[in-house]
């Protein structure tokens, strides 16, 4: 069973937001199901921490993405968003650090089952018409 569906997101209208929310839906199902392994015993610490620096570049370059776009085509929301995204990735920070420095594996895994609560929410209701926004702009310009 996986930690999140892409079928709870909404379909965006520009389809670069669109396929970097499904790849992010499936970093965070791997490193879940990586967590899970390793809580069962089986040896995926390497593979779990690999999974969780790239789970958190990823997410980097989306935020930065999104916010981009939504310079270039002037959304009217930006500090809004932009402060969405700058709570969520500092969480995230925080919440590998711990588990770098503890090794607690509890520390990662209530931050990763927590995240898709956040996740669906923040592109169903604000990704969602920040991209009708953007693609209404971008069909303008072309």
């Amino acid at each position: 069973m996986a930690l999140v569906y892409i079928e709870q997101l909404e379909d965006l209208d520009v389809e670069e937001m669109q396929q970097t929310h499904e790849d992010e839906v499936i970093l965070l199902n791997e490193i879940d199901k990586l967590a899970t392994q390793h809580q069962m015993g089986q040896p995926t610490l390497e593979e779990l921490n690999e999974k969780l620096d790239t789970y958190l570049i990823h997410v980097k370059e989306h935020f930065s993405n999104e916010e981009r776009l939504m310079r270039k085509y002037d959304f009217p929301s930006y500090e809004m968003h932009k402060m969405a995204h700058d709570i969520f990735l500092e969480d995230l920070k925080y919440a590998v650090n711990q588990w770098k420095r503890s090794d607690n594996l509890d520390k990662i895994i209530n931050f990763i089952r927590k995240s898709p609560e956040w996740i669906v929410l923040h592109i169903n209701s604000v990704d969602a018409p920040t991209s009708a926004f953007i693609h209404q702009q971008m069909e303008r310009e072309a």
